[in-house]
């Protein structure tokens, strides 16, 4: 049962990670295409009404362009590992590896907590950038249509 347990774990883990590459490759794509719209909806911005402003005109485009990085933001699980040892007088056998099977183990459920709730953070930075623009679309919409009625 144990082994088991251990599997399923292991098999969480690979999902969470794949997951979050799955999601850094969709908002890079994201912040490629707000960085694109971005630069085409100010070169005319001499033909929007004058109540629309440069700032706010670029505004939900920072928030959206914000929500994306920070979604790509790499984010490590470090709760109960051990750190890499970095200083001046760094001798080579402190960088051995020494395989601890019983403490990787133990780790795996906090490494899964840890992927989980970066996955999380991932996934409503994603969404509040994908609502953001849908409902900045639509108030751009409205914007625009009022100033020509």
């Amino acid at each position: 049962m144990a082994q088991d347990k251990n599997a399923q774990m292991r098999n969480l883990i690979a999902g969470y990670r794949d997951s979050m590459m799955l999601s850094d490759i969709k908002a890079l794509i994201a912040v490629l295409f707000v960085a694109i719209m971005m630069g085409t909806v100010l070169q005319y911005r001499a033909h929007y009404p004058p109540y629309l402003t440069p700032l706010v005109i670029l505004s939900p485009f920072l928030i959206i362009y914000l929500n994306l990085l920070i979604s790509v933001y790499p984010w490590f699980p470090r709760a109960g590992r051990r750190r890499f040892p970095i200083w001046r007088n760094a001798d080579p056998a402190d960088f051995d590896f020494v395989a601890d099977t019983e403490a990787e183990i133990a780790a795996l459920p906090a490494l899964c907590a840890g992927l989980s709730r970066i996955l999380w953070w991932k996934n409503i930075t994603l969404l509040t950038a994908n609502f953001l623009s849908i409902a900045c679309l639509a108030a751009g919409l409205i914007l625009l249509f009022v100033g020509w009625l």
